[in-house]
């Protein structure tokens, strides 16, 4: 598996051939900080955050060092032929599928000449550190949404793709396999679109978008992510599961004969994190809130824990490098300052992983079609 790069890795990986790491330790800045304090500030700092990034997402993702992906092709089932004793048994050829996952390469610096770590102060480094530290999250969190929420297809090469979910058609038609007597065609479509217009609401979209996952194989508990703008609206529904402070031991509802009656322990998280839960007719959904959702879409899909491979994405990172962050320093021809210059990269692709049926979306609105929403 790829390794998730933490402060120890960034550190070990941080000074280029030819450069003494003792010097560099003695060579100090203006506020008195040697350069090899400062890589350790650096290293810690950017360590922590590639773990973050993976403890915060890797509900979504697992991680992959090659540049393809390959799967079954489904289609009509026909049964497996009897045979007797002196039978020959007749060879079986599967058919698959692929798509491609893009690796490109991030990053930004800090300095930009020898003199820069002579007279920068520290708090000038700091706030430079932090931007791209931002820079990076902001990225790798678009990316992510993007592609678990748009169906447009990206050409690799000359006839490679980065695909979606299934979407019906397209460059990479794909079939999924028949699950519980149920076969699928190539028309069928994980991007949904419901009209609000003809009374169909968010408790709709909910139970269409776990329907289609089931379909599939795949059980409950879900994991919707919906708009910050939509949460009040979602709230309102009858089978929402509101949660309730730890500190309040009993509920008394009183005369009330209206409104929320399910209730979880804990607190909301409105700005990324999860709202509540809906009680559908396929099993629980987790409802997680995000601003870069527009409002009226939601995207559900299925968590088989923490980077596993059987989660809806797969983050391709580059074999020799893992995945996050890492600090690669500029050398000058001077002893005295020998580095002028260090940059902070990230290189990753992020694609659909080996099961195109694990994510499904819909879009709320009057009278509407599918459409791609534009991630913030």
């Amino acid at each position: 598996m790829p390794e998730i790069l933490g402060p120890m890795s960034v550190v070990q990986r941080a000074l280029p051939t030819g450069v003494d790491g003792t010097k560099l330790a003695e060579w100090q800045m203006r506020e008195g900080t040697s350069f090899g304090a400062f890589i350790n500030q650096l290293g810690a700092a950017v360590g922590s955050v590639n773990q973050e990034l993976a403890q915060r997402w890797g509900y979504l993702f697992g991680l992959s060092e090659d540049m393809m992906v390959e799967y079954p092709d489904g289609g009509s089932v026909t049964e497996l032929g009897e045979i007797t004793d002196m039978s020959e048994r007749d060879p079986v050829l599967g058919t698959t599928i692929g798509h491609m996952i893009d690796l490109k390469a991030y990053g930004g610096a800090v300095g930009g000449s020898k003199r820069y770590f002579r007279d920068a102060r520290m708090a000038q480094i700091n706030s430079t550190i932090a931007t791209i530290v931002n820079q990076a999250k902001w990225r790798f969190e678009k990316r992510i949404f993007t592609r678990l929420m748009t169906d447009t297809e990206n050409a690799i090469g000359s006839a490679g793709y980065d695909v979606p979910f299934i979407k019906g058609g397209g460059s990479v038609a794909y079939t999924p396999p028949a699950y519980s007597g149920k076969t699928f065609a190539s028309s069928h479509s994980h991007f949904l679109a419901l009209n609000s217009g003809a009374s169909k609401t968010f408790a709709n979209v909910f139970n269409d978008l776990a329907e289609t996952l089931a379909e599939h194989g795949h059980s409950a508990p879900f994991i919707a992510h919906v708009s910050v703008a939509d949460v009040e609206t979602i709230a309102a529904l009858s089978k929402f599961v509101q949660f309730v402070a730890p500190v309040i031991t009993t509920i008394d509802r009183g005369g009330e004969t209206s409104g929320n009656q399910l209730y979880a322990s804990g607190q909301p998280m409105v700005f990324g994190g999860t709202i509540g839960y809906y009680q559908s007719k396929h099993g629980l959904i987790e409802l997680r809130a995000n601003n870069r959702i527009p409002t009226g879409y939601v995207n559900m899909i299925k968590s088989y824990g923490q980077l596993d491979p059987r989660n809806p994405l797969w983050v391709r990172v580059h074999p020799q490098v893992g995945f996050g962050l890492v600090v690669v320093p500029e050398t000058t021809s001077d002893s005295q300052y020998p580095v002028k210059k260090v940059s902070l990269e990230f290189e990753f692709g992020v694609g659909i992983g080996q099961d195109r049926t694990n994510g499904a979306n819909c879009y709320l609105a009057a009278g509407t079609t599918w459409s791609n929403p534009t991630i913030g």
